[in-house]
């Protein structure tokens, strides 16, 4: 039975050529396409035989052949596989023919070119892959060749293939559609056997490629309508939740403050909404949020002074989100309900100038007992139902060890990275076997123990793709963990390593490749 190539395949394909681009020199990898367009012609084998390559109707033929999308869209018909754009009717003329006549020959001189009665005559220098190799592949020490077979992918996704085809089937494509010398073909292209499986698809399944092309394209963004809506947060929690049964623990013992701790990623925010959200019967009301910062102060969290025009002295104290979240729980006292003031980053600010006097009576044994505020002078206490979540990451080395009075004045809950929840939020997301979220969660498992203090597992959410899973670790995860790790260069280096063995199991690359 014939075979086609998979839907996802395609989509990674074009994700893989923009990862490439970010490894070769971003300008010159433009030049890819625009030279295959030339090679295809014949001109590369052997380089510097003469070979007809006209704008029309060749150059034309050649994007129409290969990255011409029929959605109706005839300003732009077609799609750039190398920055992942749409492209005008014109692209063929404006970009691909004129930079290969103005870059690709006119200043690496990787080829020549002279008007014949025929149309324009084209020739490969013999060293052509060696200039493109310097001006396009080589950054530093590093080499990015070009990978056959994302490539193969694009421009052979509506042909079908035998039943025993397999990664090498599509690389003989690509090297008899476009035929170079093999010492040319193997300086500028690479090629990791893949398992069949993951390319190739019974050719009777149906394959929507321009749905998978249209997925991975970058829109020009200019408007709020087309960011993504966030999932809504289930709108009851569960009873059962670790978490909310410790918090609960603590109501019931009588705390005078919770702070959630962890490592950055493990939902400690998230929980703080979340159990606010449980506790009190009207959200929108009973829920005080702030975030400490090192300028934040007294005067921006309990009381301060703002213009007045009426005031004698042109200054008037005003209450600031404390004593406002402390006014809402008085008016509940009553009917018993609780109020809930989340403070994020509770360790970024200073506790003494910011709470103050409050340090003492935000104490369960100190609540309800009156002492005059600094600044109005009027009497004030801090209600029983007023319940303080404080997040945290306590191993945030560009904050000061936090104050042991005020330590020793919160219960902390330890919210570490969990490979349970990292892996439903994977099965959440859907694109996921469940062989491969089990391998995405040993690896998970394995971080944690290359990086101090570890990974938190909410980066997984809304991952619903390797190619999501790429740009998560390359953007998010990464970035923190190199953090974390600072001056550990080998640490870092085996974890980028694992990461990358990760993505080769889960796309089935063969590992020695």
């Amino acid at each position: 039975m014939p075979k086609k190539i998979r839907t996802e395949r395609v989509a990674a394909a074009l994700n893989n050529l923009s990862n490439w681009r970010g490894k070769a020199k971003s300008q010159g990898a433009t030049h890819l396409f625009p030279m295959l367009a030339l090679i295809e012609r014949g001109a590369g084998n052997p380089p510097g035989q003469a070979t007809i390559l006209n704008e029309t109707p060749h150059e034309f033929e050649f994007w129409d052949k290969y990255f011409r999308l029929d959605d109706g869209n005839e300003a732009k018909p077609y799609f750039n596989p190398v920055t992942l754009r749409r492209a005008e009717a014109g692209f063929p003329h404006s970009n691909s023919a004129t930079i290969r006549k103005n870059t690709f020959a006119g200043k690496w001189n990787a080829a020549s070119r002279r008007t014949t009665d025929d149309g324009e005559e084209w020739k490969l220098a013999d060293n052509y892959a060696d200039i493109f190799r310097d001006k396009v592949l080589t950054k530093g020490t590093d080499v990015a060749r070009a990978p056959t077979l994302d490539i193969a992918m694009l421009f052979f996704r509506d042909s079908e293939f035998p039943d025993d085809a397999d990664a090498r089937a599509l690389e003989a494509a690509f090297r008899g559609a476009f035929p170079q010398r093999d010492e040319d073909y193997e300086k500028l292209f690479v090629f990791h056997p893949e398992d069949p499986d993951k390319i190739f698809a019974d050719a009777a399944e149906p394959q929507d490629y321009q749905g998978a092309i249209l997925s991975v394209l970058v829109d020009d963004v200019k408007s709020s309508a087309a960011l993504p809506e966030p999932e809504p947060e289930p709108f009851v929690m569960d009873l059962d939740d670790p978490i909310l049964v410790q918090v609960q623990k603590l109501l019931g013992l009588g705390t005078s403050g919770i702070i959630l701790t962890g490592v950055p990623g493990t939902g400690k925010s998230y929980y703080a909404k979340r159990i606010g959200k449980h506790l009190v019967k009207d959200p929108e009301q009973d829920i005080f949020r702030v975030q400490f910062h090192p300028s934040y102060g007294y005067e921006d969290f309990v009381e301060g002074y703002r213009p007045d025009e009426t005031s004698q002295s042109g200054f008037r104290v005003v209450d600031k989100t404390f004593l406002l979240a402390c006014e809402r729980a008085r008016r509940l006292e009553e009917e018993k309900g609780f109020v809930v003031l989340i403070v994020d980053e509770i360790n970024r600010g200073d506790p003494a100038r910011i709470f103050g006097e409050l340090l003492t009576y935000i104490e369960r044994a100190y609540r309800e007992e009156k002492f005059r505020l600094p600044f109005s002078q009027k009497p004030f206490s801090v209600p029983e139902n007023l319940v303080m979540i404080g997040t945290m990451n306590p191993y945030d080395r560009s904050v000061a060890q936090v104050d042991a009075a005020f330590v020793r004045r919160f219960d902390h809950i330890e919210v570490s990275p969990s490979r349970e929840v990292a892996e439903s939020l994977l099965e959440k997301g859907g694109g996921f076997t469940q062989d491969q979220i089990s391998d995405i969660g040993a690896w998970f498992d394995a971080a944690q123990r290359l990086v101090p203090f570890g990974i938190g597992h909410s980066f997984f959410a809304e991952v619903k793709s390797v190619d999501h899973l790429k740009l998560v670790w390359q953007y998010r995860m990464r970035p923190a963990a190199v953090h974390a790790v600072e001056l550990n260069d080998g640490a870092m280096g085996n974890l980028t390593a694992s990461f990358e063995a990760l993505v080769r199991r889960l796309e089935g690359v063969a590992d020695d490749a």
